[in-house]
């Protein structure tokens, strides 16, 4: 009788832990939901059974059932973005209660090791600034939750669920957090004033089509060149897109920033295709229909590469340059200006949040009174031995101011020799650049920043840099 009423006893205990709800990692206390928008709440719960979701924002609730495997889902409506904490209670049976949770935008910060790169550095290459961000961490408890996909690899096989955990702004969190990511959330928020939720999910020396997936990447390489990224690296293709892409997708999301490209620098003839195939895979998982998720990314820094003067990187910022034209709804932050010729992840990671972020201001957000796009050359014209440059996104002019030199420019003539130049900018109009170089009279081609690492100072009048670019179609001339 003992032992009947011991086995009856431990049937019971069974049926109250299978019937608990079980969440996914990244739906938890403490996060950031996406305001004014239907979200997605989801787990496993006994098997057809009742689930019931209660929110603190709302008088009813939502009851949905559970299938034959335990697994469930509703959608839930969010208020408006506020810094007013609040809870929801998912309940079958016994109540599981998430707090501390807010409704602001959420952002997914993505790509390779200049996005993993923590605030707090890697071992001898510093972050600059980071110190004092990590000081002042706790004042922006308010403002920013951070939540780090756990690295785990999946070749070709969704999971539903990753490592990870929600946390709240302080000197750890932001710590070990993406500087990247930290420095454009932090400016999101401070210049809209609502909670801003950040997603990283990145692994260092990573290519592009490890983060799609295997039938997206099918569609814009040869079959050779498929065979071939399966074998030519460490990771395969769609083996972080499975593991951790797949899981998050069901999070609703204002947008994505993207900073990833040094893996794929031999990729030059197709990488702006994988790209907006990664893109439009996203999207489509996300559940945008219309391209309203915008898609920022970053231009890769200038490094020595195989060689300084080499020109493996300008060649390839062309193939970044043809995905920004590629992708709807994005940008590209430029970088030629704060690169570090003997460092792959320069310490300048506020630069690039900043001009993340003012590409997101400017373009979902409605901000106006500066420009956040590259200059980039629009057209140009030889005139009495001289090169004639046009740029667009220089409405206000050029910089430096014209009685300053601008360094960077080579100039050749039919000879494809090219030989350091002189350029300047100009007031009336204010959008042309002048180059020219005494060396050769009759210029047919100019390049600008267009080594692996040269030094270079053209930017619009907020600063953002030019990219590399140039007027000829030489690859094979360095």
């Amino acid at each position: 009788m003992k032992r009947l009423f011991i086995a009856a006893a431990s049937l019971c205990c069974m049926i109250c832990a299978e019937a608990k709800i079980e969440l996914p990692n990244i739906l938890g206390s403490g996060m950031v939901l996406q305001h004014s928008a239907d979200v997605n709440i989801w787990g496993k719960a006994n098997p057809d059974s009742k689930v019931t979701v209660k929110t603190s924002w709302s008088k009813d609730k939502i009851v949905t059932r559970s299938d034959s495997e335990g697994k469930w889902s509703t959608v839930v409506a969010t208020p408006k973005a506020s810094f007013t904490p609040l809870s929801l209670t998912i309940s079958d049976g016994e109540p599981l209660t998430l707090d501390n949770v807010l409704a602001g935008d959420v952002w997914i910060c993505s790509g390779q090791s200049n996005m993993e790169m923590p605030l707090h550095g890697n071992t001898s290459q510093a972050i600059e600034g980071s110190l004092d961000c990590i000081l002042k961490a706790a004042t922006e408890s308010s403002k920013l939750r951070f939540f780090t996909v756990g690295r785990e690899r999946s070749y070709n096989k969704e999971l539903d669920n990753c490592s990870g955990q929600w946390e709240c702004a302080s000197s750890k969190s932001v710590s070990d957090f993406s500087a990247v990511g930290y420095f454009f959330g932090r400016m999101i928020a401070d210049a809209v004033d609502i909670p801003i939720g950040l997603i990283a999910t990145d692994w260092g020396d990573t290519k592009v089509e490890t983060w799609m997936p295997l039938d997206a990447l099918k569609q814009c390489v040869t079959p050779e060149q498929f065979k071939a990224k399966h074998g030519n690296h460490w990771s395969k293709p769609s083996e972080l897109y499975c593991s951790m892409i797949a899981p998050i997708r069901n999070f609703k999301a204002k947008g994505f920033i993207w900073y990833q490209g040094e893996s794929n620098l031999g990729d030059i003839d197709h990488y702006d295709v994988m790209l907006a195939k990664m893109v439009e895979s996203w999207r489509k998982d996300w559940g945008d229909t219309d391209n309203s998720m915008p898609f920022y990314f970053v231009q890769i820094a200038p490094f020595i590469y195989g060689g300084s003067r080499e020109i493996a990187y300008p060649l390839f910022v062309e193939s970044q340059l043809r995905a920004v034209d590629r992708i709807p709804n994005s940008g590209m932050a430029g970088t030629t200006d704060i690169g570090e010729e003997y460092s792959i992840h320069p310490g300048k990671k506020r630069e690039v949040g900043q001009r993340l972020a003012a590409l997101a201001l400017a373009q979902t957000y409605g901000m106006e009174g500066f420009e956040p796009k590259m200059p980039r050359l629009e057209s140009y014209e030889v005139k009495d031995g001289k090169m004639i440059l046009k740029m667009s996104n220089a409405g206000r002019g050029m910089n430096p101011w014209t009685l300053v030199p601008l360094i960077g420019f080579e100039i050749a003539g039919a000879d494809k020799v090219f030989h350091p130049a002189k350029a300047w900018t100009s007031d009336k109009p204010c959008d042309v650049i002048t180059v020219w170089s005494d060396e050769v009279k009759q210029p047919v081609a100019v390049r600008y920043a267009f080594r692996n690492f040269i030094p270079a100072n053209l930017t619009n009048t907020y600063g953002i840099p030019a990219a590399p670019f140039r007027t000829d179609d030489w690859n094979d001339v360095k």
